[in-house]
């Protein structure tokens, strides 16, 4: 639901239901999280998308990009992958990652 509201010009929507999902003791997984930072995105809520992905870079770096390519989200891959290289630009992990979304 959180991603078809993120997909369909109701994004503070989408950010109400995962709040709501928070306050319910529900976690998201690598697929609600690309589905937020689309309807950040789409919102222009820079900064709390920014927030977001600081958040969940330690557990959901791979996922995210690999989410990214499940959903056809080239761009936001682009800028997943830009800062995950600009954090560990030696981890050779990451390019690798990055490279299968357009494969």
């Amino acid at each position: 639901m959180i991603s078809s509201l993120a997909s369909n010009s109701r994004e503070k929507e989408a950010l109400v239901m995962v709040d709501e999902m928070y306050e319910k003791g529900l976690r998201a997984n690598e697929v609600t999280f690309v589905a937020v930072l689309t309807a950040c995105a789409r919102a222009r809520l820079v900064e709390l998308g920014l927030e977001l992905f600081h958040s969940l870079l330690g557990e959901f770096e791979g996922a995210l990009l690999g989410a990214c390519k499940i959903h056809g989200a080239v761009k936001l891959s682009h800028e997943v992958g830009k800062r995950l290289l600009e954090l560990q630009p030696e981890h050779c992990r990451r390019y690798v990652v990055l490279s299968n979304v357009h494969t």
